[in-house]
């Protein structure tokens, strides 16, 4: 039997064009506006679909344009009814097409009958073949992520959005019509998630079903969306007034005559100075989104806060990679990941253990010359982390999909309950040492206790001394300490995954 989908905000036309359709032999399913419209066609997928042009929430030829874009409903026809008091010559210019028809309301049944049978007409052109799959997949010049994410929260749904710009893949993940989830690259939520609604190119793809991950986006669909296309609408002007990425910040003033409570996105962007040297690296490093980071820079290179230095170059490190392959399957095989296509995020921590500022500080330092860690928000945000050596230092990238948090942990053994409190998912751990190690035997040995027999992982003892450093030290220490955690593995176990 051949499935119809009627489409009108008209109720009492549903019904009596229903019976009728259904009456002929048909079977009917029905939608009141164009979101319902839109999610009976994607798990239906009816034979024809009859619509009002002129619908609620977005019209009939938006509702084609979805379809036609899908894979999977790129075949169904439509027969459009446009509304007599209406101007109508611009609404049957744009149905055009050999397979799509138009009736005038008010209009006969015999009109409607005889327009459903030239469309199932068994001479006519056979519709394209449908492809097997249950996903939407389509082009954003044709429909924008705005209108799909509207879509999506108007029908609830629950599932995942793939995305594609030339080499650039991003993921939105949806629940129950809310964007909880958003990824490009390392970058996560909002900020991921404003980058990737600037592309007016490219493919999308959506699979149902629910994702676990964890959610990093805590705005409703309405909130995010009205944000988004503010500062949508003002990226171009601001993008003008920036100096070029490769530009490098410096700071003309000294900490203590910076005005006083700041707003967190200037406290970070001062704080990533002291790692950091260019405006591209400060960007891409910070946690708030590219616009609130650029407005900032731009606002405190106005007040005189900050001055650039353009023809001053950086060199972009190069060498070796932070982990060779053989020690991301190890990591992996560690945090037991789960499987699936578009699976999610896999964390772990590498613990690191100190009470002294100064050795926190110079940590911090060492490791923030590597590409694939990225500090932390709550280190910008709460300066009492560092003071009380303990809370997340920021992330390390392993592979693709799974990361490190690099936590820190007060020293003393007495901050024993502390340590079994944050020590899940534990894959190796530094312990940093003074000049006057001594003073920290007792200190190392609990510490050495709890991580090499407790949690059966690598411990890594290290001195940092400011005159002491080397180049890419931080680097160095991290492939130190997933070396020590390959050869903690039982022999023939990484080959075996």
């Amino acid at each position: 039997m051949k499935k119809i989908l009627l489409v009108d905000a008209d109720q009492s036309l549903l019904n009596k064009l229903g019976k009728r359709i259904s009456k002929a032999g048909y079977e009917v399913d029905a939608a009141s506006d164009g979101s319902g419209a839109l999610e009976s066609a994607l798990m239906k997928k009816p034979d024809l679909i009859v619509t009002n042009y002129h619908l609620p929430l977005f019209n009939g030829e938006r509702l084609r344009a979805f379809l036609r874009n899908n894979p999977t409903t790129t075949h169904i026809p439509f027969i459009f009814l446009i509304n007599a008091d209406r101007s109508h010559d611009e609404v049957l210019a744009s149905i055009g097409g050999d397979r799509d028809n138009f009736l005038v309301k008010p209009f006969r049944w015999q009109e409607m009958e005889a327009q459903i049978q030239k469309t199932f007409d068994p001479q006519a052109e056979k519709p394209l073949p449908q492809p097997v799959g249950t996903g939407v997949e389509g082009s954003l010049s044709e429909v924008s992520l705005v209108d799909l994410l509207q879509i999506f929260g108007l029908n609830r749904r629950t599932g995942t959005l793939f995305l594609q710009h030339k080499e650039q893949k991003g993921r939105i993940h949806l629940e129950d019509g809310s964007v909880i989830n958003s990824v490009l690259g390392e970058t996560t939520g909002e900020k991921a998630l404003y980058r990737i609604l600037r592309w007016q190119k490219g493919s999308f793809r959506y699979s149902p079903g629910q994702a676990n991950v964890t959610r990093n986006i805590a705005r409703t669909m309405d909130a995010l969306l009205m944000e988004g296309m503010r500062q949508l609408d003002e990226w171009d002007s601001l993008v003008k007034q920036m100096p070029h990425p490769g530009t490098v910040l410096r700071l003309s003033k000294s900490r203590d005559e910076l005005p006083t409570n700041m707003r967190p996105v200037t406290q970070e962007i001062l704080l990533l100075m002291e790692f950091y040297s260019t405006l591209e690296d400060i960007v891409e490093k910070s946690t708030h989104t590219d616009y609130d980071v650029c407005q900032s820079i731009l606002g405190l290179m106005q007040k005189g806060i900050i001055t650039t230095s353009a023809g001053e170059s950086v060199p972009v490190p190069r060498g070796e990679p932070l982990i060779t392959g053989e020690e991301a399957i190890t990591i992996h095989r560690i945090l037991r990941p789960g499987e699936g296509d578009y699976g999610d995020y896999h964390w772990g921590k590498i613990l690191v253990f100190s009470s002294s500022i100064e050795l926190i500080t110079l940590f911090i330092s060492r490791i923030s010359e590597d590409a694939e860690f990225k500090l932390s928000r709550d280190n910008f945000s709460n300066q009492e982390i560092i003071n009380s050596a303990f809370g997340g230092m920021g992330t390390l990238e392993v592979s693709e999909n799974t990361y490190l948090q690099v936590f820190l942990l007060p020293s003393s053994k007495h901050h024993l309950p502390l340590w079994q409190a944050f020590s899940e998912g534990t894959v190796g751990a530094f312990f940093l040492e003074g000049e006057n190690s001594g003073d920290d035997n007792h200190s190392l040995k609990a510490v050495k206790s709890f991580i090499e027999n407790n949690l059966k992982r690598p411990l890594v003892v290290r001195n940092i001394k400011e005159s002491g450093k080397t180049p890419k030290q931080g680097t160095e220490m991290f492939r130190e300490l997933f070396r020590r955690i390959l050869d903690s593995q039982p022999a023939g176990e990484v080959a075996q995954q």
